[in-house]
């Protein structure tokens, strides 16, 4: 299997260091000058009082140095897809499959659209990775990885993703109930990284004050209203305590959003509370929190001093 990464932040160059530490073939595709640090020294993955070491090609272009791939893993962040699908477009067969390992919510639906074709997965992992240098990034939480099919004909892909994932170290099932699962890691990413990138702490101090804890309760609330209007089958009323466990495994874990405006880059909001706002207006009720937050966010990134 050879696996084409596009994204080499925090978890793309997690997963494709780990995937090519265990023998299979990786290329992948970032920024300088992460991208000259790995072709120079290879990728360096810091876990628990361990390192490893891995080698594997990287550029700042499509396609990446090697063999064509037999998989395309996108792990930008979901406001670069249609960037990222601009450069694949022309460059894949059909039966190739794309998985993608993001955050947030409606960012497969330019693949579904670019490539109807192609077999189209969603990933979601609540493992936690940050890199610290250019060439070194830190597995700072172990969890779980969920991937279902969203478009297209499977193809077998499924088992052999499983089987790559788990013999790279990673904890993974597949679901048939893929957006249950995307629909609980929006929700904890509503709640947590919003208010983690505000207050400028990690996820374990959030929750300190009785205030916040009301404007977290708010958040959610209106996030699953919606999200019962999508899946009205489906059971959230355990999902409040379901985020207070990841925040409590995570407690001294900065949020990705946290890291995106200490480093002055744009978030991922339009994609969390954003798309929340987005699915309200769509359904006809109302999200004034969620719709308060993201343009507090949104004035961050411009003014993140």
């Amino acid at each position: 299997m050879n696996i084409a990464v596009f994204g080499a932040g925090s978890i793309g160059s997690l997963f494709a260091g780990r995937i090519a530490y265990s023998g299979f073939e990786v290329a992948v595709v970032g920024r300088n000058p992460h991208v000259t640090e790995i072709n120079k020294k290879g990728l360096r993955i810091i876990e628990d009082q361990e390192e490893i070491v891995t080698h594997f090609p990287a550029a700042t272009n499509f396609p990446p140095e090697g063999e064509n791939p037999d998989a395309i893993f996108v792990t930008t962040k979901a406001y670069d897809n249609e960037v990222v699908a601009k450069g694949l477009s022309g460059q894949i067969s059909n039966e190739i499959p794309i998985f993608i390992l993001q955050n947030g919510m409606g960012n497969e639906e330019v693949f579904c659209r670019g490539f109807p074709s192609n077999p189209i997965f969603r990933g979601i992992t609540t493992e936690a990775a940050e890199l610290i240098y250019p060439g070194i990034v830190k597995h700072v939480a172990f969890g779980k990885t969920s991937f279902g099919i969203i478009a297209g004909e499977e193809n077998g892909f499924g088992p052999r993703f499983q089987s790559i994932m788990r013999d790279s170290g990673f904890n993974t099932k597949k679901t048939k109930n893929i957006k249950l699962t995307m629909w609980q890691k929006v929700l904890t990413n509503a709640t947590i990284c919003p208010l983690g990138a505000l207050l400028h702490v990690p996820n374990g101090l959030i929750l300190e004050k009785s205030s916040i804890i009301q404007i977290f309760d708010a958040i959610l609330e209106e996030g699953i209203a919606v999200a019962k209007q999508n899946l009205p089958d489906e059971n959230f009323s355990h999902t409040r305590d379901y985020i207070l466990s990841v925040m409590e495994k995570t407690s001294n874990n900065k949020c990705s959003m946290l890291q995106d405006i200490e480093r002055g880059r744009k978030t991922e909001i339009d994609y969390m509370n954003g798309f929340i706002v987005r699915e309200s207006t769509r359904l006809g009720l109302k999200a004034p929190v969620n719709a308060a937050i993201a343009d507090l966010i949104r004035h961050l990134e411009r003014y993140p001093q």
